[in-house]
């Protein structure tokens, strides 16, 4: 009698085991990096661009921040939801060359959801986004 032999049920169970593990998997990695370049480093300066279903708008808020010594700006970033859905999901808004999420945000449907960050200055910025 072979007792390893493998049931229907442990079959389906295994089965839809990896196809679980495959769409977490799938979705975590979901991630969409954006960047920005901004013409000069001013106060007040804007650049947007299309991340469907948002529209994200970075803006130079404030300049010559000392913090520690160091200068830095305030860069804000707005995001407006342009579907009659909600976006929730992961952001970053970052200054390096990065493709990971480190908060998380929801934008309900037709709203906009802004963000602030104290970065370097400099022409670059970057988004990054997953959705859930």
């Amino acid at each position: 009698m072979n007792k390893n032999k493998p049931t229907l049920l442990s079959t389906a169970s295994t089965l839809a085991g990896a196809i679980i593990l495959s769409t977490i998997a799938t979705t975590a990695q979901a991630q969409d990096q954006y960047s920005f370049r901004f013409g000069d480093h001013n106060k007040g300066r804007t650049v947007s661009l299309e991340a469907p279903p948002l529209r994200v708008t970075l803006e130079i808020q404030r300049t010559g921040l000392q913090i520690a010594g160091a200068n830095r700006s305030e860069i804000c970033a707005s995001f407006r939801n342009v579907s009659g859905n909600d976006w929730s999901g992961g952001y970053r808004l970052t200054d390096r060359d990065e493709n990971r999420t480190h908060a998380s945000i929801r934008v309900p449907a037709y709203e906009t959801v802004r963000r602030c960050e104290t970065l370097n200055p400099q022409m670059v910025y970057y988004v990054v986004l997953r959705r859930n």
